[in-house]
């Protein structure tokens, strides 16, 4: 790794942190837009400063001289910062450096957390304080940089000393989530489950997708290659690693939970064709992000055998029937037929997994071994609608159907199994499990990866022109704010009534876009372009689509601009309209904004813009005669296409 001279800010080499004679310091910061100095203009100013006999640290950047100077005032000769440090043109490098990094910063003798947002007057624990708010808590890879080093020490914007992890511990409890035992180093990290560490980081926000598995290699003690250009692929494979080296079962207890006692589970075969599309990752085993481990049931989700000795309920029941010995009662088979540990197998056709299974009214519940501290809990299961399956190895999706007091019908994938292993629970009656090999899908095929084509299709033909179009490039930007698209909801082909609804089902936000064509009002011998949209959140979640409109309020002709907004100050969906420049005498092509101060904090977390509908490239006109729309149907009639 390379390290920067305190004293003139010069790169250096070091194979290995122990080969740093004195130690070195690190530096904790977030990004900024175009203010980073990078490894090459590092060595330029150091190439440069060698003839002109100049100090580069007096020449470098604010930030980069600055650290320099605290580290050196606290007696540190080396220093080593991620902007700088890394020379980023080498991809073997900046991999190596990336798996490498955890080990670096915990090595480091002291980490100074920048943060250029606090000012060092700040009233640290005061309720909305810049501390609390301070983006360094929001970001990805400061999660590692936090529980890493034995030592950090937080300074403010001016380089101040504002206060060290160990003193702050209770406090950044409550930030971050990360234990204060973890903090202060009473409590390994490594001890503590997969699936509440995955929790850390399920509120954080990375630049790159990919980001936001490198950044977590090092909390699960994993190595793998960096692969830029991967997308969520990375995600899957640092699970990949995680299951290859750990049987706890955490790992899967994420998603929406339900209490088997109060919500009665309902056999709803129709719907698993729903449920099983690209945007509906929460019928696969493996989640899609970070963002899909928020506290289910409210409450941390720790792996039983490792809070508790697995062994403990015999003992504790042999004490109260002292009939045996306790030697005999480990013999005993147990409230799952035998004793065993979960066991997973990576294969082409899913995971293989080793699971007490409940099976009971035609529900099937695989027993996680987990519990959060009140309740065990089992991941539901449904057989996979798959047209390719194997007879002889039965195969499951995760997730189902139940119904709500209200009578609709909701989805989840856990359910609370009461408090009592020799006592489990479900669907209001009393259940056993017993030790199985089934195979569960990990994560979606190729072909749904990514927005199937179906699923667009009554908008994305060109014969016949459909009345509208949504880009995909709105689709992508809307799935990077986490609201993914559910299959089109379409209540009439003549004329065209449909819904687009994407979500983002673990935070319970997202919109609908509901487009129609209106066949009371017609412009000559055509339907009327309509359109309306809401925000989809907590108190609106789960609503039936709306599909009547306001001829006065909702015709898109009828907006200024052919622009109109959506909902309040909190959440406001902006819908605007351009013709589309290869149909535009019948299509309009969709555009989205989305403001509001709930959307706004969404938007900036994730570091996500949305353009204004002309920065988008799309145009508000009348139909010209050599418009690519034009050449498109001129183009047709050549090829005897016969338009529609």
């Amino acid at each position: 790794m390379w390290l920067l001279s305190t004293d003139r800010a010069e790169l250096h080499f070091f194979a290995t942190p122990e080969s740093v004679t004195g130690g070195y310091a690190i530096l904790s910061h977030t990004w900024g837009h175009g203010s980073e100095q990078s490894f090459q203009q590092i060595h330029a100013l150091q190439d440069r400063c060698a003839v002109s006999d100049e100090n580069p640290r007096d020449l470098a950047t604010p930030k980069v001289r600055e650290c320099c100077i605290l580290a050196e005032k606290y007696g540190y000769r080396w220093l080593w910062v991620d902007s700088c440090c890394i020379d980023k043109t080498s991809s073997t490098e900046l991999s190596e450096a990336i798996n490498s990094m955890f080990r670096w910063y915990s090595l480091a003798e002291v980490c100074f957390a920048f943060l250029e947002d606090v000012d060092s007057d700040c009233i640290l624990n005061a309720a909305g304080s810049a501390f609390r708010t301070a983006r360094w808590h929001s970001r990805g890879w400061t999660l590692q940089e936090l529980i890493a080093p034995m030592l950090v020490i937080f300074v403010s914007r001016d380089w101040k000393v504002i206060g060290n992890k160990v003193d702050l511990a209770p406090l950044l409890q409550q930030i971050t989530g990360v234990w204060r035992q973890v903090l202060t180093r009473e409590v390994h990290y490594s001890v503590i489950s997969v699936g509440q560490r995955m929790s850390w980081a399920a509120n954080r926000n990375t630049t790159r997708v990919e980001d936001e598995a490198y950044c977590l290699m090092g909390l699960f003690n994993v190595n793998m290659p960096t692969i830029y250009g991967e997308g969520r692929q990375a995600f899957q494979r640092l699970q990949h690693e995680i299951i290859k080296q750990s049987f706890d079962t955490s790992l899967f207890a994420w998603g929406l939970g339900i209490n088997s006692e109060t919500i009665a589970l309902v056999e709803l075969q129709e719907i698993y064709q729903y449920f099983n599309t690209s945007s509906q990752n929460h019928v696969y085993l493996l989640a899609d992000s970070p963002r899909c481990f928020v506290k289910p049931f409210g409450r941390t989700v720790r792996f039983t055998p490792a809070a508790a000795s697995p062994l403990q309920p015999y003992l504790d029941w042999q004490k109260k029937t002292d009939t045996t010995s306790q030697a005999s009662v480990l013999t005993e088979l147990g409230p799952f037929g035998r004793m065993e540990l979960p066991r997973f197998s990576i294969t082409s056709y899913g995971l293989e997994c080793r699971f007490p299974v409940i099976e009971s009214d035609g529900f099937i519940v695989a027993v996680l071994l987990c519990d959060n501290s009140r309740e065990h809990i089992g991941l539901l299961l449904h057989p996979s609608n798959y047209l390719i399956q194997d007879p002889s190895r039965k195969k499951y999706h995760t997730g189902h159907g139940f119904r709500m007091p209200s009578g609709g019908v909701g989805f989840a994938r856990l359910i609370s199994l009461g408090n009592d292993f020799y006592n489990l629970r479900l669907n209001g009656k009393m259940v056993t499990a017993e030790w199985r090999d089934i195979f569960i899908a990990d994560s979606p095929p190729p072909i749904l990866k990514d927005v199937a084509p179906s699923l667009c299709h009554p908008l994305h033909s060109i014969t016949p022109a459909p009345p509208f179009r949504i880009p995909h490039w709105l689709i992508g930007r809307l799935t990077l704010m986490g609201m993914e698209l559910r299959p089109l909801q379409v209540r009439s082909r003549q004329p065209l009534e449909l819904s687009a609804t994407f979500e983002d089902v673990s935070a319970k936000e997202g919109i609908r876009v509901i487009l129609g064509m209106c066949a009371q009002s017609s412009q000559g011998d055509r339907p009327v372009h309509w359109a309306k949209a809401m925000a989809q959140f907590v108190a609106t979640w789960g609503q039936k689509t709306d599909f009547e409109h306001d001829c006065g309020a909702h015709h898109v002709a009828a907006w200024p601009g052919w622009t109109k907004d959506f909902g309040d100050a909190e959440r406001t969906v902006r819908l605007s309209f351009a013709r589309c420049r290869l149909t535009p005498e019948h299509t309009l092509v969709v555009h989205v904004e989305l403001e509001g101060s709930v959307y706004s904090a969404m938007k900036a977390g994730k570091n996500i813009e949305f353009p204004a509908r002309e920065g988008s490239g799309l145009r508000l006109g009348a139909v010209e005669p050599d418009t690519p729309g034009s050449l498109v149907v001129e183009a047709m009639e050549k090829l005897a296409i016969a338009p529609e």
